[in-house]
């Protein structure tokens, strides 16, 4: 949502929250005409400026210099054209350091049904700040429409229709990975006759616009000691408490304009930039130490058990919103983990011939491909897995890859039966299906490296 702010010098400002003006800048980008046209190396500037409005961030399409006001370059750039990948099994988009693996399977005749075909492009971004430069590098995965289509004989509205979305919907739903994703879709026109189109749909993973913004609030804090708002934490500076006003008044006053007031689980509470604050406090509040931040909260009995959170996160209380956001991840990262584990002791084997490696290699897929199926079932109806279901399918891992002990699976289905909500367990299960898809991908490359020894 756009916000108009008037300078002291009068002239207005048109700011817009930070995600949409990365999405913006990016997705222009790639939906640009001569995207798939050109012949030579795509590049594109943009200028742009970081502020922080009612503590959220939001930037300017223009390079601002007034105080509070962070102006930065955004450059991006991609080689002429994709490379087509033909129809496989599978696809890993990367952006940044990480990487998504999307399970195609049948799908990819699916797409070919469709009169698409699949293309991957890589996009350079340079984002600079004062001397400070960093690069970005992500995928994105291009379908481009076999035929043209003619707007004299054919409505763009009904070939969207017909072409487009179903292909769309189909894909979505059979791909938990896209809701990481942001798809969109445009015609290209012919340089020679406009009324010719040329139909593509871009899968662009949203991950990529996190690190950028990531990174410039992280340059943000650093150059004006802004602290972001966490987890837990609401701005009100109506609040009112005297241990609060105590507390603000031992402050110096180089630290008042950093303090912000507001709540933390309910209670008043003051959001400072990381140090040391112990010889301000002035009765039973508690400091809770996060990465980049400290919360001194007043009145709060959980508190002390949430210190040092940022330090020791098992230490966390599991009711409080920042254990809600790592719990989650780390249920499923150590589920996936696991069962990567459960593979790599076969490959790694060394009591083991390749024909052995490879037969168990196959079990083992199949009792993945079985988990999958589970998991996609209990997606759809959203009916998360109960912890027995999820114990009987990793004893079946363990045993297909020809191994007895499931301890180590334990920890982490002792979390899922009695820490987590439904949704949680869902999420932990979306999430688990990434790390089933990785693995059997993985497990097809190697069993094919095998019989080609």
């Amino acid at each position: 949502m756009r916000v108009d702010i008037t300078k002291s010098d009068g002239t207005s400002i048109s700011l817009f929250p930070l995600d949409e003006y990365l999405y913006d800048v990016l997705f222009n980008f790639i939906l640009r005409g001569d995207f798939t046209t050109s012949d030579k190396e795509l590049s594109d500037k943009h200028e742009g400026s970081l502020t922080l409005v009612n503590y959220k961030p939001m930037a300017t399409f223009s390079f601002e210099n007034s105080p509070g006001y962070m102006p930065f370059f955004i450059t991006i750039s991609a080689t002429p054209e994709g490379f087509s990948i033909g129809y496989p099994v599978g696809i890993d988009v990367s952006y940044g350091e990480k990487t998504i693996y999307l399970h195609l399977g049948d799908l990819s005749r699916v797409i070919k049904a469709y009169d698409y075909r699949i293309f991957k492009r890589t996009i350079y971004v340079t984002v600079i700040q004062g001397a400070t430069v960093k690069d970005f590098v992500f995928n994105v995965i291009e379908l481009e429409y076999l035929r043209s289509i003619n707007t004299r004989f054919w409505d763009k509205q009904e070939f969207v229709e017909k072409k487009i979305k179903p292909l769309i919907q189909t894909l979505e739903s059979a791909i938990p990975e896209l809701r990481d994703f942001k798809i969109e879709y445009v015609f290209y026109s012919n340089l020679y006759d406009g009324s010719l189109q040329y139909p593509y749909i871009y899968l662009i993973p949203k991950g990529i616009i996190n690190d950028i913004s990531d990174f410039l609030l992280s340059l943000y804090q650093q150059n004006y000691g802004i602290v972001i708002i966490p987890p837990g934490f609401v701005p009100n500076e109506s609040i009112q408490s005297p241990e609060l006003q105590k507390f603000l008044d031992k402050l110096p006053i180089y630290l008042i304009p950093k303090a912000i007031v507001g709540t933390y689980d309910s209670c008043p509470a003051v959001l400072l930039p990381k140090g040391d604050y112990s010889q301000y406090l002035v009765g039973d509040e508690h400091i809770i130490n996060l990465e980049n931040s400290n919360v001194i909260v007043f009145g709060n009995p959980k508190a002390q058990e949430q210190q040092n959170v940022g330090q020791n996160k098992e230490e966390v209380n599991s009711n409080t919103d920042l254990n809600k956001l790592e719990k989650v991840p780390n249920i499923a990262d150590g589920l996936g983990k696991e069962i990567k584990s459960v593979y790599k002791s076969i490959i790694e084997g060394n009591s083991i011939n390749i024909e052995e490696k490879v037969n168990l290699l196959k079990s083992l897929n199949d009792a993945l491909d079985k988990l999958g199926k589970a998991i996609l079932d209990a997606l759809k109806s959203q009916k998360p897995l109960s912890v027995d279901e999820l114990r009987k399918y990793t004893e079946d891992i363990v045993k297909n890859a020809g191994m007895s002990y499931v301890g180590n699976f334990d920890y982490y289905l002792d979390y899922y039966e009695h820490s987590l909500t439904e949704t949680e367990e869902l999420e932990v299960l979306a999430t688990l299906l990434t790390y089933i898809a990785e693995t059997m991908y993985d497990i097809a490359k190697k069993v094919k490296e095998y019989n080609s020894q």
